[in-house]
């Protein structure tokens, strides 16, 4: 189990640009601890799955996930004191997980190729939407 802990540039991350400069100031806190919340919840499907199957990739979606999980937890405190509880951002985070192991299982095993490919697109268009907020 890793060892949970805030760094100063994480912190930074959080006052100077929320999520990305581009939506910087336009997220509540709130919105802001479920969109990480969601993507620390895809990120940890996808990296399961990448690691299930020997992806060399896996190690650096689990990289991704820890910073959202990083991001949430500096986050949680502010979201705490607007009267939503700590158990929320559990439920956003299986709510992520959900999403992605759903899309997994359609692109591996729907036998009709469309509705796999649209799977797979879906799922990425998911995962890069996460990417691009901590890049």
């Amino acid at each position: 189990m890793r060892q949970k802990t805030i760094t100063p540039a994480v912190v930074a991350f959080l006052t100077m640009t929320g999520i990305s400069s581009a939506t910087a100031g336009t997220l509540s806190p709130m919105e802001q601890a479920q969109a990480f919340a969601t993507c620390a919840g895809r990120l940890q499907a996808l990296a399961t799955r990448q690691g299930a199957v020997h992806d060399p990739q896996s190690s650096e979606t689990r990289q991704k996930q820890y910073g959202f999980e990083d991001l949430l937890d500096a986050l949680l405190p502010h979201v705490s004191e607007t009267g939503i509880d700590a158990s929320a951002a559990k439920r956003w985070r299986a709510y992520g997980w959900t999403e992605i192991a759903g899309l997994l299982s359609r692109a591996q095993y729907h036998q009709d190729d469309r509705h796999a490919r649209s799977a797979r697109a879906d799922m990425a268009r998911r995962i890069d939407t996460c990417t691009r907020m901590i890049l």
